[in-house]
């Protein structure tokens, strides 16, 4: 992802969200559990230290400004600069994760828990999958081609996480869920499970069709032609969740085995943190700080 002959200010910008992604890079870990018949298990590690939610932060603001574009490459330059588009920036990225990290009021704590959280931990994701390209073994087990940004907004109905990509000679679909919760990963994951099964059932297929239209011009027209005949049947499911409170993710669960998908087509991130609170806090504030040193 390399920024060639960018000179200005914004290519400096860029060349910090190129650093954060090598620093995530560098630092997170997949590892897959053996055990489940009824799913493929991935353990990622890494993601706590104080680099990494500082390097996330920067990432992540500069996905609000189309940073990262579509066919997982590094922008040419940023949509935004100057002091009127970084006051906006702030205002928003108050408006997504809070101006501080005080949430005391049950209505406040509401927001921490439903809103901020589920668009980190959301965010996350996106930058898990924009990594796979670095790893293609690792995630998906092949090379992502187009990947759907990621909602600006953490109420934004649809999917999470959709983008296409080639494993063998084959192009493919992966749809992300992701959830955050400190005490229930096990529910969240039930849940997650329900929104693959609509799916199956043949439900949000024409909004789905809508998403793949969208991503195909990211497509060379040798994959683009693979789009309608045969894209919708290689779908791989990567229910995303984040959790303090241990739960066995080894175990088969009839909720995936019960999917559409092979074993190795769904695709379970299970990232355990030993401070739930505290690293969400930690990624918010490197946002609020990486206002300033993206947009300049």
């Amino acid at each position: 992802m390399a920024v060639g002959g960018i000179q200005s200010g914004v290519g400096l910008s860029l060349q910090l969200v190129e650093a954060a992604l090598d620093e995530i890079a560098a630092s997170v870990r997949l590892r897959a559990l053996p055990e489940p018949s009824s799913h493929t298990a991935l353990v990622v590690s890494g993601v706590e230290s104080s680099e990494v939610a500082r390097s996330l932060g920067r990432v992540l603001v500069g996905l609000l400004l189309g940073a990262v574009r579509c066919n997982v490459s590094l922008a040419a330059a940023l949509l935004v600069g100057g002091a009127d588009d970084r006051e906006q920036l702030a205002g928003d990225v108050v408006e997504l994760i809070g101006a501080n990290n005080s949430f005391v009021t049950d209505g406040e704590i509401l927001f921490r828990d439903t809103k901020r959280n589920a668009w980190l931990a959301e965010g996350l994701l996106h930058v898990l999958l924009i990594l796979q390209n670095r790893d293609p073994g690792e995630l998906l087990g092949g090379r992502i081609h187009a990947l759907r940004q990621m909602h600006p907004i953490p109420t934004q109905q649809g999917f999470d996480a959709v983008a296409l990509y080639v494993r063998g000679d084959v192009l493919s679909l992966a749809i992300g869920e992701s959830k955050a919760s400190r005490l229930d990963g096990s529910g969240q994951l039930t849940q997650a499970a329900k929104i693959f099964k609509s799916l199956d059932s043949g439900d949000h297929l024409r909004h789905l069709r809508q998403e793949l239209m969208a991503l195909e011009g990211y497509l060379s027209a040798e994959l683009a032609g693979q789009v309608a005949n045969s894209v919708l049947k290689q779908r791989c499911y990567v229910p995303s969740i984040v959790h303090e409170v241990p739960f066995d993710a080894r175990r088969d669960r009839v909720t995936l085995k019960d999917l559409t998908p092979p074993r190795e087509h769904k695709r379970l991130l299970i990232i355990r943190l030993q401070d739930f609170h505290g690293f969400f806090d930690a990624v918010a504030d490197a946002m609020r700080e990486a206002v300033t040193e993206i947009v300049v």
